[in-house]
Formats: C-alpha cells, sequence, structure tokens
C-alpha cells in the first residue's frame, strides 16, 4: 500500500501543476469553454480551486478564486443548483475561509444568497401537490442541481442552519406516496424519461435509484444533517422510508451481493420493477457505491444495523464486480479515473467506507482502485490523466471536478495521505 500511496501523491502534484494556471488550462481544453461553465462546480474554476485548497497552496487557489470571482461579475448566477453559479462559487469560497480559519466577507454573503435560493426553491416545491398526481422533478430535488445540494453546503454554514432546516422539511414530503389512476408511487416518482431526463408522463416515468440523481441523496443529507443536529419534524420518519424502499428494491444476481438499479419503472402489470436485469457500473452518479454510501449513512444517523451491514456487503460486492469487469473487460466496466462515473468516485467512497467501518476488504481493496486511476495516467496528456470517454452527444470535461484530473486528483490524495479531506470537498459528492 505504500507503494501506491507515494505514487498517489506524486500523481497528485503532478496534476495540480497542471492544473495551475487557468489561462493555459482553458488553452488545453479541447472545446472553448463556455463563459457560463467557468461558474460551475462540475467543469469550472470553483471546482478547481478545491484542488489547490486540499492541497495546501494558497496561492495558486487565491488565483482560480479570484477568477472566479471576477468572472461572477459577467454572466447570470441565479441558477439554484450546488454545481451552478453562485453556490458552486460559494461552495468553493466556503472551503476557502475554513482553511485560512477566517470569515471570508464574499463568502458569508454567497452562502447568503444560498440561503435565500433554497428557500425559494423549498417553497415552490411544497406547492406541488402529490395527491392530485403532480410529480416531483429531478432538477428540484438532486444533489447536481436541487435541494439536496444545496442542503449539503448549507450544511457546513451554521449560520445558514434555518435555511437548511427548510430544505430538511421539503425534503421530508417527497415521502409523501403520488396517487396515479389508483395506483400508489413513491413520492419521488418523476414524470421524467430515464435517458435524459426529458418531460413524459407519470406512466413512462420513473424513480431514480441514483446518488447524484435519485433519492438516495436526500436520505445521505437527511442523516448526515441528523447526525449534525439539525433535526425538522418527520426527518426520522423520512429517513426510514427512504432506506426501507432501498432495501425492498435490491436486487440479488449468482449469489453475489446485492445492488441496485439505476431507475425503477412501470412494468406491463403496473407494478413497480427495475429497469436493469444486470448490475450497472459500480459507480458514485448512479451505480451501487453511492446508494450503499446513502444507505449506510442512513444506518448510522438511526442506529440500525442491518442497513449498515447491507451497504458494506453491498459495497464489497461492488469492488469485486469493478475487478472482474475491469480483468474481463466486461460491459459496464469503469473506464476513465473520475469522481461522478470512473474510479475516483468508487475509490473515494470506498475509503470513508473502509475507515468509517474498519471493514478488512474494503481497506484491502483501496490499493488495487488507486492503482485503476494510476494506469491511467498519461505524461503526454495536458492534464497527465487519460481524458474521460465521449458519453453519447456529451464531452466530458478532462480538467475538473467532477469527471476530470482534477477530482481524480483529490481522490488520490485521500488515499495517500489516508486521512479526510481538510476542505470536506467530498461534501458536494455527499459521501462526507
Amino acid at each position: 500500500m505504500i507503494r501506491q500511496q507515494r505514487a498517489a501523491a506524486a500523481l497528485c502534484a503532478d496534476i495540480a501543476q497542471r492544473l495551475a494556471d487557468p489561462d493555459r488550462v482553458r488553452e488545453r481544453l479541447p472545446e472553448p469553454p463556455d463563459p457560463a461553465h467557468a461558474m460551475t462546480l462540475s467543469d469550472g474554476l470553483p471546482g478547481i480551486a478545491l484542488l489547490h485548497l486540499e492541497a495546501g497552496d494558497a496561492e495558486v487557489a487565491h488565483r482560480w478564486l479570484s477568477e472566479a470571482v471576477s468572472g461572477a461579475r459577467n454572466i447570470p448566477l441565479d441558477a439554484p443548483g450546488l454545481y451552478r453559479g453562485v453556490p458552486a462559487l460559494s461552495f468553493a469560497l466556503t472551503r476557502a475561509a475554513l482553511i485560512a480559519g477566517r470569515p471570508l466577507k464574499a463568502a458569508d454573503r454567497l452562502a447568503g444568497q444560498v440561503a435565500e435560493f433554497a428557500r425559494d426553491l423549498a417553497a415552490w416545491e411544497r406547492s406541488r401537490r402529490p395527491q392530485d398526481g403532480v410529480c416531483v422533478t429531478i432538477g428540484t430535488y438532486d444533489v447536481i442541481s436541487g435541494l439536496t445540494g444545496l442542503g449539503a453546503h448549507l450544511l457546513d454554514v451554521p449560520g445558514a442552519w434555518d435555511a437548511l432546516a427548510e430544505v430538511l422539511t421539503t425534503l421530508t414530503g417527497l415521502t409523501e406516496p403520488l396517487h396515479l389512476d389508483g395506483r400508489t408511487l413513491p413520492g419521488w416518482w418523476t414524470a421524467q424519461l430515464r435517458n435524459g431526463l426529458a418531460p413524459a408522463t407519470p406512466r413512462t416515468g420513473h424513480a431514480n435509484v441514483g446518488l447524484a440523481h435519485g433519492v438516495p441523496g436526500p436520505l445521505a443529507l437527511l442523516s448526515l444533517a441528523r447526525e449534525a443536529g439539525v433535526t425538522v419534524t418527520g426527518q426520522d420518519k423520512a429517513i426510514q422510508v427512504m432506506a426501507q424502499w432501498l432495501m425492498e428494491i435490491r436486487q440479488f444476481t449468482d449469489g453475489d451481493g446485492p445492488w441496485w438499479p439505476r431507475t425503477m419503472v412501470l412494468g406491463h402489470d403496473g407494478e413497480v420493477v427495475p429497469k436493469d436485469t444486470t448490475p450497472g457500473r459500480p459507480s458514485w452518479c448512479y451505480g451501487t457505491a453511492g446508494i450503499a454510501r446513502s444507505l449506510y449513512l442512513a444506518g448510522r444517523a438511526l442506529d440500525v444495523p442491518e442497513w449498515r451491514d447491507t451497504a458494506v456487503t453491498a459495497l464489497r460486492a461492488a469492488v469485486a464486480d469493478a475487478r472482474r469487469s475491469h480483468e474481463t473487460s466486461a460491459a459496464g466496466r469503469l473506464e476513465d479515473a473520475g469522481l461522478c462515473h470512473g474510479w475516483g468516485g468508487l475509490l473515494q467512497t470506498t475509503w470513508r467506507m473502509a475507515t468509517d467501518t474498519g471493514d478488512g476488504a474494503l481497506r484491502a481493496a483501496l490499493p488495487w482502485l488507486a492503482d485503476r486511476i494510476l494506469e491511467l495516467a498519461a505524461p503526454a496528456d495536458p492534464f497527465g490523466l487519460v481524458p474521460p470517454a465521449r458519453q453519447g452527444t456529451i464531452t466530458s470535461d478532462p480538467a475538473g471536478f467532477l469527471t476530470g484530473a482534477a477530482g481524480a486528483a483529490l481522490a488520490l490524495r485521500t488515499f495517500a495521505t489516508d486521512t479526510a479531506p481538510v476542505t470536506g470537498w467530498d461534501r458536494a459528492l455527499l459521501v462526507g
């Protein structure tokens, strides 16, 4: 393990050096960045600043954050989700204040704006009428674009806990069932297609199971908030409902550990059934890894050993499946280094679980997972890693936090130091 930790530290340092100059990074991107995209946590300036903050390079981090603050004056910043606009910049500046050990006026000001975004979105969602068959939208509640992501940020801003309480109250409302043609569906059922989340009818919609866009996100936030002492009426009940649903929809294949589908849909007979018949890639965004972490957090918050044990067993199986898929080049294998749907997300999630549980099998898997990122090192590439593969019509960002080199380097740093991130950057993934 020591050998891999040294190699991980070296690659992390190399990536950070390649990402030191914002102008140079922009020049090396395969496509000219959209100015608005520069203000995202996923691909832009705030996300890359997190790497330099975590590495303790205040001067470089300041350069990235200064560019972000300057750019913020020229583009609309009213997007409510954590990964865009004001919330993205606020998240990074809050981490900068943590490292500086003192309040930053800009961080406090932006956190106040995020609190207002959250209150407005929560009030809008509470006006929905599930009893009349009106579905929630994923962008209203999820980690990337909705209330869960905003709440994750506000959880680390004690002065904004009143707004966080409104978010938590609204998310507990997701457990109110949806009534459709005499059928009762989960309250987080959405009238959106699985692929691309385009609008659909409730009958052709789905219940999303991924941590990034599904009910595990609210479950993780409700659980972490409870442990932090932020509670609202109905919170424990909501945790129970969401976690028990995840327990009920578990799938088993050929004696392996439990896994979860990406989505649940309506079958021909009107029953809620899994869309997938085999496990997908064990990623953070949609895979068993992220779902297991959410279930574990719920089991820890309410002290339910069955949930915790199921989560550990599922993650062990997911890591074993990742190994088999990698060694046999099977379908569904992880292929890039990023946090969202690559090895970085699985490494960070497994490190968190191994550290929290002391599980020997998960601990033993960490060097192998780190090796998967290390073997993707590409000195000839501008950002030091094999760039992520194109996802359909989407070109994943090769430099940034969510799919690119910065996020992979952050996961490598956690492994190399074997300590929790000092900035708490993985709060944006709701695994820490």
